[in-house]
């Protein structure tokens, strides 16, 4: 079944990821009012009782973080979401987010949603990014 996810207002898109994730981590997801969030439009604090797996569950901070366009058919790899040279973009604005969050020790896990179409390729060049940014956060220490 198909829905049209870019119908959703951004509060009815990050209502409906909270409750997806209360699903996959735990009744204890706690999402955030409108506004400047730092990053988070989600917390949970704990063991995850579905994700990545019941026998595998994460452990620590997640933070949870939702990404609503009305465009319809969009992409993850359209200039506007993601360049791994432009900061200008939706997830170039997160980066620096995240990078604060994991040095304040206050992110163990991330969790992106969005409501765009995601093809391999995509998924591997972001999540790249995104480990990338993990080591150098790593390499540069406390």
């Amino acid at each position: 079944m198909k829905y049209a996810y870019e119908d959703l207002s951004d509060g009815q898109f990050e209502n409906l990821i909270v409750f997806l994730c209360q699903r996959l981590l735990g009744i204890s997801v706690q999402g955030f009012a409108e506004g400047p969030d730092g990053g988070r439009d989600a917390k949970f604090v704990g063991t995850a009782e579905l994700h990545p797996s019941k026998a595998a569950p994460w452990v620590g901070i997640t933070i949870i973080q939702a990404k609503h366009t009305n465009g319809y058919n969009r992409h993850f790899l359209e200039s506007d979401f993601y360049s791994a040279a432009a900061k200008k973009t939706v997830l170039g604005e997160e980066i620096p987010r995240i990078k604060e969050l994991r040095k304040s020790k206050q992110l163990d896990h991330y969790m992106l949603f969005a409501n765009r179409r995601l093809g391999g390729n995509a998924e591997s060049a972001i999540c790249g990014y995104i480990v990338k940014l993990q080591t150098e956060l790593e390499m540069a220490g406390p």
